[in-house]
């Protein structure tokens, strides 16, 4: 019995391997992955934790991946080597968000997310753990950790108690302490693959589990649970098998190691190897695929020796291994590529399609660059094959391709237009003008339209060439012709660089401009493709507007056009290439369009839609639904039943914190907010959007509550903002991201942020700060009024005396220092008002002694002598030494005025008439006795001449001569005192019966006149 049971497993094996090896093809649809650039492509393990970080163990050490930079995760250390974690074999995410790490040397760590370090669990620096190379982690619903080592068994680990327990498997009796691969079930079973085989932990107990054919057993590498709960196991030898009902089923032999296994989201297990990657059907065990490393493949899978396996929690598969990098599996139901042909020497070796031509019978041609018509086999569940070539005579690269009712085919090629039948034999060609050919419309009257790319051509019945088609009134259609289509009225509609066009008549080829109404215009005036959907409106693609609706005509029989793709914020042309689907949705090799949803979505490289630089008029529509669109790389094959939208809003986590601009450790779980110290001024966040299918792709929105009210947009290369300076408070930090051009989803990250206030920022502190502020400013409020009205009385006497001194300053002659005019005028009235005031109210003893003023009016004798022969200098001098020999001879009480020039005018006031001779003798001996000095050693002799009058002049009638009459008296006089020789005086003493009408005038009349009592200083009168 027992040998029935080897040869039974021994015929499913043999089997196994026989469909192995003849369905190790790929298929002509590629498989398509993103690198992502780590040291050395050399990657042992990968995991991805709760909050969906990607955790890739490298040769460099361990780091951890957001879709935008691998960050390390090292130990706490002073240098590189002391800080790394070394090789890393294993990893396993635990429930409360950790990440147990199994290292080659360093033993058992695990990373906290809540303290962001590394914390050793025992290993080769102490502790109770074990001490030697883990190669499998485990964690389930509890909590606990399975280690599985090489050469120390197993273990399992409770992290609260921080305690190991060790756990003996055994094999023939024998203890086996090689353990290579562990899995806790969704029952809470442990299974554990190990050298010999496979063992199972349940109910207490460990119990192995038959491997059937397999007597000496084998080393188990690999093991996952499906959705259906199964264990699914891969062996060394390349066994793989499923656990059901307890025993061990092998379904497949794939005669490599496996070392690595997932269950991808549609149900395929994948297993990696070291001879590449297989996709395997669970349900029949056939290899549906295997990958390979293929050079030609820019986008293929980069290494055959895979390590590890990991399906995210979008349902994305990744593969790790040496050499091999880490890559991520790009895939969408709906999209698939149609790389070139395995085979060099095909004719699809070369997937350059600009053209392609979907013919009734399901086949597709595909006119490449290198001037081949491939044959490719549109129908579905055909995935595109290759059939053949479409045999021509020429070489020349086909431009555009159309299929008559007859079966016929049109063909615009290198200069001519071809006609030929269906199996390609050539039946008739035409010479082309205008360039390459861009489009190529077959009618019902049988009429062939060329559009090019200089102008617009028709081939009606049996013309000798294409004849050049012009618009109606005179217009002349240059550039480029970019799309042609029939309405359902039958009319020609035309698309291109001058604009849109339209027959005016269905059938006669006459073309006029379409009217369009103001303010609902295509957003560009070049169109680049058109489309009549199944409701009879009119989809218009422009370079710069993109999607466009023909909404309805206006009252004057204009367009009204609906800018769809500017409504939704996009930019650039939405493909050219329209197409409509069943459900009414608009599409193209970049974008859908759902009218009835009024939703826009793109879709491109991360959804596997790599196939190079997408071509304008090459798309066809596949039989089933199904659409082909042309790359540089090959065809995009888009099945638009199988669109589903892509979610528009990852998950979101704090990558990275700075605080005033250094890295900040956080203490406590940013779920429960971020509390920053006292004096923390500035705080940069790091965030990112875990979405790894193109992270670039992805955009952010931001605000600070209170700091910020307003969203701040910004791209993936922005998601790194700073704060500051912060005020101590409460602020909330709120991040949201989308992969759609317009759509932000629910998902959002908010981090409670509490900056803490020093002790001088508390309340208390401000309450007592405002209290002693106030107190100071009483204080100081009263010091300054003080100091203020001090002030005030400072600058009021200073102001006194600057106006005194200005004062002075107005009422004093600058040179000499003598008085001015302006003075004598200031005080003349009051000291004639008390002059006068003596003699018109005497006393019985009458006006006193000293109740005369003298009025002497002086003038240097021969002073322009001076200046002319000394210079005004002297003269200068001379004055001023004047004014000091005056002042020795009068009382501080009299004013001496300089009158004018070398003139002084003298007031002495309280003095007695009488003494007015000895006065002016004495101003004369003054100025004669002693010379001036007008320079250093070098004298001048000078006189004066001195008229004066007394005040008041009549004493018996005071105002008969008031200060004028005796000025002019005065001045008289010293005109007398100049003609009787100068150096003396002449002067009035008294008059009698005198008026001042009868003034003498004169040396003579001063002599003979008898009512006037005078001095002088020479005997011209009695001075009795």
């Amino acid at each position: 019995m027992q040998l029935l049971v080897r040869g039974l497993a021994g015929l499913l094996i043999c089997c196994g391997l026989g469909l192995a090896r003849a369905d190790a093809g790929v298929g002509v649809l590629e498989v398509q992955f993103r690198s992502v650039a780590v040291p050395q492509n050399t990657v042992p393990a990968i995991a991805q934790d709760r909050a969906g970080f990607v955790w890739i163990a490298t040769s460099k050490g361990l780091t951890r991946y957001d879709g935008y930079r691998l960050r390390p995760i090292e130990l706490a250390g002073d240098t590189t080597a002391s800080r790394s974690l070394g090789w890393v074999r294993a990893m396993a995410s635990a429930v409360d968000g950790r990440m147990w790490i199994g290292t080659e040397f360093q033993g058992l760590m695990a990373y906290d997310p809540e303290q962001d370090r590394v914390e050793r669990h025992g290993g080769a620096q102490g502790g109770n753990g074990p001490q030697a190379p883990i190669r499998a982690l485990a964690t389930g619903q509890d909590g606990v950790v399975w280690v599985g080592t090489l050469g120390r068994g197993l273990y399992r680990y409770d992290p609260a108690a921080r305690r190991f327990e060790a756990h003996e498997l055994r094999w023939r009796d024998e203890a086996e302490t090689r353990v290579l691969a562990l899995r806790v079930g969704s029952d809470g079973a442990v299974w554990a693959g190990h050298w010999r085989g496979l063992a199972r932990f349940a109910k207490g107990a460990w119990e192995n589990v038959v491997l059937p054919g397999l007597p000496d057993g084998m080393p188990v590498q690999a093991l996952v649970e499906d959705r259906a709960g199964r264990i699914w196991l891969g062996t060394q030898d390349g066994h793989l098998g499923v656990v059901e009902q307890g025993q061990v089923r092998w379904v497949q032999a794939l005669g490599m190691p496996i070392n690595a296994l997932a269950e991808a989201a549609d149900g395929r297990l994948w297993v990696g190897g070291k001879v590449g990657l297989f996709w395997v059907n669970p349900a029949s065990g056939a290899v549906e695929a295997r990958l390979r490393q293929d050079p030609r493949r820019v986008m293929g899978l980069a290494g055959n020796d895979v390590s590890g396996l990991l399906r995210d929690r979008s349902g994305a598969m990744w593969v790790s291994g040496y050499g091999l990098g880490v890559q991520r599996h790009l895939s969408h139901p709906a999209l698939a590529v149609r790389g070139p042909d395995a085979d060099p020497a095909g004719p699809m070796a070369e997937a350059d399609v600009r053209a392609m031509l979907a013919l009734r019978n399901g086949e597709v041609l595909a006119p490449t660059q290198s001037g081949h018509v491939v044959r490719l086999d549109g129908r579905p569940g055909r995935e595109l094959a290759t059939l053949g070539e479409l045999p021509r005579e020429r070489q020349s690269v086909v431009e555009a391709l159309a299929e008559a009712t007859d079966g016929s085919l049109w063909m615009a090629a290198a200069g001519r237009l071809e006609h030929r039948a269906a199996d390609g034999r050539l039946l008739r060609d035409w010479p082309l003008d205008g360039g390459r050919a861009q489009q190529l419309l077959l009618r019902q009257d049988g009429s062939v339209w060329l559009g090019m790319q200089e102008g617009l051509y028709r081939l009606a019945g049996v013309a000798a060439a294409p004849e050049r088609v012009h618009p109606l009134d005179g217009l002349l259609l240059q550039g480029g012709v970019y799309t042609l289509r029939v309405a359902p009225d039958g009319r020609l509609w035309v698309g291109g660089q001058q604009g849109l066009f339209r027959e005016r008549v269905a059938g006669a080829g006459g073309l006029e401009v379409v009217p369009q109404a103001p303010r609902q215009t295509l957003g560009s005036p070049i169109v680049m493709g058109l489309l009549w959907g199944r409701d009879g409106r009119l989809w218009v693609d422009t370079p710069v507007s993109g999607l466009h609706r023909l909404k309805d005509w206006d009252t004057e029989g204009r367009a009204r056009f609906e800018r769809i793709s500017e409504r939704h914020g996009m930019e650039g042309v939405f493909g050219g290439n329209l197409h409509e689907d069943g459900q009414g949705r608009i599409w193209s090799q970049l974008y859908v369009y759902d009218p009835a949803a009024d939703r826009l979505d793109s879709f491109g490289s991360a959804e596997g839609a790599n196939f190079g630089s997408f071509w304008f008029f090459a798309s066809a529509e596949l039989p089933g639904g199904g659409l082909l669109f042309g790359g540089s790389r090959g065809l995009l094959r888009v099945l638009p039943e199988s669109w589903r939208t892509l979610p528009s809003s990852p998950p979101l986590v704090i990558s990275g914190l700075r605080v005033n601009g250094q890295p900040y450790e956080q203490p406590h779980t940013l779920r429960e907010g971020l509390r920053l110290p006292p004096g923390k001024r500035s705080l940069s966040v790091e965030f990112a959007a875990l979405d790894y299918a193109d992270p670039t792709r992805l955009r952010y929105e931001y605000r600070l509550e209170g700091l910020d009210s307003d969203w701040t947009r910004v791209d993936a290369a922005g998601r790194n903002p700073s704060f500051g300076p912060l005020k101590p408070g409460r602020y909330l930090l709120q991040v949201r991201a989308t992969a759609h051009h317009s759509l932000w989803g629910s998902e959002q990250l908010q981090l409670p942020i509490t900056l803490e206030p020093a002790w001088w920022e508390t309340t208390m502190a401000r309450v007592a700060g405002v209290l002693l502020t106030l107190l100071a400013l009483w204080a100081w409020m009263r010091w300054r009024t003080r100091s203020l009205r001090r002030r005030e009385a400072e600058l009021k006497a200073l102001v006194d005396e600057r106006t005194a001194e200005l004062r002075e300053l107005s009422l004093t002659d600058a040179l000499t220092g003598l008085r001015n005019r302006r003075y004598l005028e200031l005080r003349l009235d009051d000291d004639l008002r008390l002059c006068l005031r003596r003699f018109e109210t005497p006393d019985d003893a009458g006006p006193g002694p000293d109740a005369d003023l003298l009025l002497l009016l002086l003038d240097l004798d021969h002073f322009k002598r001076i200046n002319d022969v000394h210079g005004h200098a002297a003269g200068d001098a001379v004055l001023v030494q004047l004014a000091q020999r005056l002042r020795q001879v009068f009382r501080e009480t009299d004013s001496l005025v300089r009158w004018g020039g070398e003139e002084v005018l003298t007031l002495a006031r309280e003095t007695d008439r009488r003494d007015a001779a000895e006065l002016a003798a004495r101003v004369c001996a003054a100025v004669r006795d002693q010379p001036f000095e007008i320079a250093p050693g070098e004298t001048v002799h000078v006189t004066v001449s001195i008229g004066f009058c007394a005040f008041p002049l009549d004493p018996r009638h005071p105002r008969l001569w008031d200060w004028r009459a005796c000025l002019a008296l005065a001045d008289s006089a010293l005109y007398a005192a100049k003609a009787q020789g100068r150096d003396g005086y002449v002067g009035a003493i008294r008059a009698s019966g005198l008026s001042p009408r009868e003034a003498p005038d004169g040396l003579a009349a001063w002599r003979g006149e008898k009512r006037l009592q005078m001095a002088s200083s020479s005997a011209l009168v009695d001075p009795a």
